[in-house]
């Protein structure tokens, strides 16, 4: 079977992202890790609607995807601290967007972070400027919150289980806030509504799958197939879990929305035999939705693309 050229995306996952993690060894490789509880707000909830790709990846997916990615770009970090690192994050939400100046990105995490270490990691003495933050919420409670800057990195930590990084940080800090004192506050936008609901987990339940979503999906099917084709997409989504038979690779969905109907044949064909997915599962689930199944990837592959190799 073909295998797919991950490496053409790439350039989705920003690679200074992980820079933030380094910093954490300065005081967290002498913190004893502690068993991660919900947090009241959840991550995803902070993600916007403004970008055109969408990642959730949880590290329990695969233990060794974070260590690796961590490993790639920093090689002079011992693998103690980077299994010290990676067991205090429990899943990651990546929002980006693709220009010709470079990536604009947003991420939330899921983690278990303490005060002290980002109060000290995050320091003026290391170089970070620390602006507060005032958000009043609905029933006029205030809070006050510290925006972390440095260059053109932006990060918050409201929490010791949730972290905010990239653009947009205010605007994350008060839907946190707000969801603080008001849980069933919607700061979903209609048209983000799909995105959403398969970034997060069904019933709050994980899956142990890795999550993308591309809503700008010509783009994304370009950087996929390596060719230019306009088939009138809406949306590719997809997901990747362990491969219970291989434990080196994935098995991968796509799912195709297009916009007209009378596309889907021609596309159909087009873009199993351009993926060159020989032996996977072809469904048309409607007139306009295709779903692509059983599409092995090996966990190889993957570790280039988080890696930016």
């Amino acid at each position: 079977m073909k295998k797919l050229n991950l490496k053409r995306v790439q350039g989705f996952l920003p690679c200074t992202f992980f820079a933030f993690i380094l910093i954490f060894l300065l005081v967290s490789v002498s913190c004893k890790s502690a068993p991660l509880v919900e947090p009241d707000v959840q991550p995803v909830d902070l993600i916007d609607s403004k970008s055109s790709f969408y990642l959730r990846i949880p590290t329990s997916v695969d233990s060794l995807l974070l260590e690796t990615v961590l490993a790639s770009n920093f090689p002079n970090m011992s693998q103690e601290n980077i299994k010290r690192i990676s067991s205090r994050i429990d899943t990651i939400y990546i929002g980006l967007n693709r220009t010709k100046k470079g990536v604009d990105w947003q991420i939330s995490l899921l983690c278990n972070f303490p005060k002290i270490a980002t109060d000290i990691a995050f320091s003026k003495k290391k170089g970070w400027e620390v602006e507060k933050y005032e958000v009043i919420n609905s029933k006029q409670k205030k809070s006050v919150y510290e925006i972390f800057s440095k260059s053109a990195i932006s990060a918050a930590f409201p929490s010791e289980k949730v972290a905010c990084f990239g653009r947009d940080i205010p605007e994350m800090l008060e839907k946190y806030h707000e969801l603080t004192v008001n849980p069933d506050a919607n700061f979903v936008e209609p048209e983000f509504r799909n995105t959403y609901d398969w970034l997060s987990y069904e019933n709050g339940i994980p899956d142990n799958e890795i999550h993308f979503y591309a809503s700008r999906p010509q783009s994304f099917l370009s950087v996929l197939i390596g060719a230019q084709l306009n088939y009138q997409l809406d949306y590719i989504r997809g997901k990747m879990f362990n491969d219970s038979k291989n434990s080196n690779q994935y098995i991968m969905e796509l799912e195709f929305e297009f916009k007209d109907r009378r596309i889907m044949p021609a596309a159909k064909g087009a873009i199993t035999l351009a993926l060159g997915l020989t032996d996977s599962e072809v469904r048309k689930d409607s007139d306009t939705h295709l779903t692509i199944s059983n599409i092995k990837i090996s966990k190889k592959q993957l570790y280039q693309l988080l890696s930016l190799r």
